[in-house]
């Protein structure tokens, strides 16, 4: 079906991100905030045709031989719509945070274009645009990593760049390699074909190469170790979209190309098949024993993230239906579990210039409708009912149980899968427990930063709150009502099944 949205969604912030960059800062904060509403009405209008099952897309002769073709399906809208409600709610939220920041204008471009490349990957249907939208995504939130230009941001920019550059080249590899099998990069075409990929000596090199490459950006093992490092020096509105929104191009990537490139029939009871899986376990355990070590709250977020892209990776690799769905609705339901933590930790800084999890004690009476947010947050992510996290993990059981009767795997790898869910979720508790305890029932002994607080000892106001309130309150919402994500993924997982 064809339609001028999935363009547009790609080319309005393209468009707004020179003009960002030629305003004053206020008018700058402001603007972006509103090209990020524009641009989620037009994303948000391609619901109703995806939802009964239509393809949008839309084709762009360049008039060079070379056509580019923008698409919408089911995962792609999942994937945008988050992105994109998380991105507008963030924007809005940057207006009052990044008001005393340096280069604001800079920060607001590279923003919109860190947009632009998000968006570019989750509706682009060729793999050669697939691979510029995700360097694009790259070097322009590189630009964010290190805003704050201290020691520590350059350090982590760096790590982050390298991570990404060697990341793409992999990446690049294994698109050559598929194309000169296949002789195209269209992924439509390419899912007509992946049987001759399958039959190729060497398919499984290029899933491997694949994997890493989009597994640089999604943070898992083993190369994650750019993430812990460079989302914690990154303004507080820059981590809420590195680890709620822009890992997930990477878990986007690996999607596309198990269940539309390769095929999973052409993986499952093969060797790649045990080492994906074996990734999601060991980022799932990683990340949250390392969490439970951090005394900084944004690194404790960044380990957490980790942790919780396991999850999507684990729904991945099970290779069922129930899997599949519980992955695809945690892209959905952790971008805004993590932006809400990652927020409510930068309203804690810009307020109190609290940082240290122990500084936090009796918070809940100082910031009390942020401490709320976060709460929601951390039981979500816990993932206790009736809180979305809860709707993710019930369906990567039930996924988990299917494993035998699909016969991806046999029962022993399903019951490994139950017992990971429920030891993580006992590990998530051991370190967002004692900080959400402790922001409501232990007295406060002092700890605030008057020189970046000033005299402000209450909640943020209502540029920060308002965001704030509508992530937070999500978390409850999208867990008594998951009908509109758990629909856009089954749509998904039946369409693989």
């Amino acid at each position: 079906m064809d339609s001028l949205l999935p363009f547009l969604e790609v080319l309005i912030p393209v468009l707004a991100a020179p003009v960002a960059g030629i305003l004053s800062d206020k008018s700058s904060n402001r603007f972006t905030a509103l090209s990020t509403v524009v641009t989620f009405i037009v994303v948000v209008g391609m619901y109703p045709s995806v939802s009964q099952g239509f393809v949008l897309q839309y084709v762009l002769d360049t008039g060079l031989q070379i056509k580019l073709v923008f698409m919408a399906d089911s995962l792609s809208l999942i994937a945008g719509i988050v992105s994109i409600g998380v991105w507008m709610l963030v924007s809005f939220y940057s207006v009052e945070y990044m008001s005393h920041e340096n280069h604001q204008g800079r920060y607001n471009v590279f923003s919109l274009l860190s947009l632009a490349g998000m968006l570019g990957v989750v509706v682009t249907r060729n793999l050669f645009t697939l691979y510029i939208f995700f360097e694009m995504l790259s070097m322009a939130s590189y630009v964010m990593v290190v805003h704050e230009q201290t020691d520590e941001a350059f350090n982590a920019g760096v790590k982050y760049i390298f991570m990404g550059i060697v990341g793409g080249l992999i990446l690049l590899t294994s698109m050559v390699y598929t194309t000169s099998i296949t002789g195209t990069s269209d992924l439509l075409e390419l899912a007509a074909k992946r049987g001759v990929l399958a039959s190729h000596p060497h398919v499984y090199l290029i899933l491997l190469g694949y994997v890493i490459g989009f597994g640089v950006k999604a943070g898992i093992f083993p190369v994650h170790i750019w993430l812990p490092d460079a989302h914690p020096v990154a303004p507080a509105p820059a981590s809420a979209l590195l680890s709620g929104v822009m890992i997930k191009a990477g878990a986007y990537g690996i999607i596309r190309v198990i269940y539309t490139i390769v095929g999973f029939e052409n993986i499952q009871h093969h060797w790649p098949a045990f080492i994906i899986i074996s990734i999601a376990f060991i980022n799932i355990f990683l990340g949250s024993a390392m969490a439970i070590k951090q005394t900084e709250i944004k690194r404790m977020l960044a380990y957490s993230s980790i942790s919780q892209i396991g999850y999507v990776i684990l729904g991945i690799a099970l290779f069922t239906p129930n899997g599949v769905l519980g992955g695809v609705v945690h892209i959905f339901n952790h971008a805004i579990i993590k932006g809400t933590l990652f927020l409510c930790a930068g309203a804690f800084i810009h307020q109190l210039g609290l940082r240290q999890l122990t500084d936090l004690k009796g918070i809940g009476r100082r910031m009390p409708l942020t401490t709320i947010c976060f709460s929601m947050g951390a039981l979500s992510m816990v993932g206790l009912p009736p809180f979305n996290g809860f709707i993710s993990k019930w369906y990567l059981a039930l996924g988990s149980l299917e494993v035998s009767k699909t016969g991806s795997y046999g029962m022993g790898v399903g019951i490994l899968g139950l017992v990971v869910l429920l030891t993580s979720s006992f590990m998530n508790l051991m370190y967002y427990g004692p900080i959400v305890y402790r922001a409501w029932f232990v007295e406060a002994d002092g700890g605030i930063n008057k020189e970046l607080a000033g005299e402000s000892t209450a909640d943020p106001n209502l540029w920060m709150m308002a965001p704030l309130l509508i992530l937070g309150f999500g978390t409850l919402f999208f867990g008594i009502f998951p009908q509109f994500p758990v629909h856009l993924a089954r749509q998904f997982s039946q369409m693989c099944f």
